[in-house]
């Protein structure tokens, strides 16, 4: 349901860039610190919160907040590009979740355990989180 509700708000409250500070959007993670909006991340490690029985939140907020953040980075920062690892990814959540707002195209490593994932700057304009998906996706597991 929270998946499909980002899909039909991508061109509102649920774009991939974005201030999430100010969004609406469900998986948007919005009351963390101010400060935490305003630093280009370099890397991000997904690792929490757990998601392992009914009630757990679970991590679909953070990899959705993860992939925002990383295609929101400002022209000025050093580095494009934001590497973010997801533990726990052999588990369909973190699995189904990064390859919807991580994007299979970015994933290039995996030991089933860890997803290894590389985003870069997106423009303002952009309304899809991932381009057309191929069938094979280019990645190497970690050893």
């Amino acid at each position: 349901e929270l998946i499909s509700s980002v899909k039909e708000q991508v061109h509102n409250e649920c774009r991939p860039v974005q201030n999430l500070l100010f969004s609406e959007c469900k998986l948007g993670l919005n009351d963390l610190p101010n400060q935490f909006y305003d630093i280009d991340w370099d890397v991000i490690l997904i690792d929490g919160p757990r998601g392992h029985w009914p009630t757990a939140p679970g991590r679909m907020s953070a990899i959705f907040t993860a992939g925002v953040l990383a295609r929101s980075k400002k022209a000025s920062a050093k580095s494009a590009k934001t590497h973010v690892f997801v533990h726990d990814y052999n588990l369909d959540p973190q699995r189904v979740s990064s390859e919807e707002f991580l994007c299979r195209e970015n994933l290039v490593e995996d030991n089933g355990m860890l997803g290894h994932f590389v985003l870069e700057r997106m423009d303002d304009d952009t309304s899809q989180f991932c381009k057309k998906q191929s069938s094979s996706p280019k990645h190497r597991k970690l050893r």
